[in-house]
């Protein structure tokens, strides 16, 4: 199902040629350890043109209250639009300079037969502290696992206070507990 979701969302956001890249458990599952997953979470750049979009999500079968989403997407706030009533893709449009910066240095990596902009393992990292349930930890500690990534530590903790600033005022203090962990891995 989740290959069916990705690929119509793939062909959306090109035929509508809307910058994006992809974080959460797939983009883990391309740095880390396979995982299993029931969303996909895109964070889009569009200026224009977001309720043409919303209104191809709905074509293709997604379902979403569309004003409420369109609403939530313009406040800067994720919004979620369910397929099949257990899949969903998770909705967020830039704000902060990590999404900024994460549009730029995204990898481009083949999933499914398609090319999908995927978050750097060092953004992907920052995006997991900021939630940093247990299974973000696990996911963060599989990337961080993977020997042949080399991370860049000093963008990570430029990332981290950006967050700070722009978002979680002790975000930094996540980062102290990623950074002390640096040696375990």
């Amino acid at each position: 199902m989740l290959k069916e979701i990705s690929i119509k969302v793939n062909k959306i956001l090109n035929s509508k040629k809307v910058d994006y890249f992809i974080i959460g458990r797939i983009a883990v599952a391309c740095w880390g350890n396979p995982v299993t997953t029931l969303n996909m979470d895109i964070v889009i750049s569009i200026k224009k043109g977001l309720e043409e979009l919303l209104d191809e999500f709905a074509k293709v079968g997604f379902k979403f209250e569309k004003e409420r989403t369109y609403k939530k997407l313009m406040d800067g706030k994720p919004a979620k639009l369910w397929y099949k009533e257990d899949f969903s893709i998770d909705l967020r449009i830039v704000r902060f300079t990590i999404d900024f910066e994460s549009l730029s240095s995204a990898k481009k990596i083949k999933i499914w037969n398609n090319e999908w902009k995927i978050a750097a393992p060092e953004e992907l990292i920052i995006y997991k502290l900021g939630s940093a349930k247990s299974r973000d930890w696990e996911d963060i500690k599989s990337i961080l696992r993977n020997k042949t990534i080399k991370l860049d530590w000093d963008r990570m903790e430029y990332l981290a206070k950006t967050l700070q600033d722009e978002f979680e005022k002790n975000f930094l203090k996540k980062y102290e507990k990623l950074r002390n962990m640096r040696g375990n891995y």
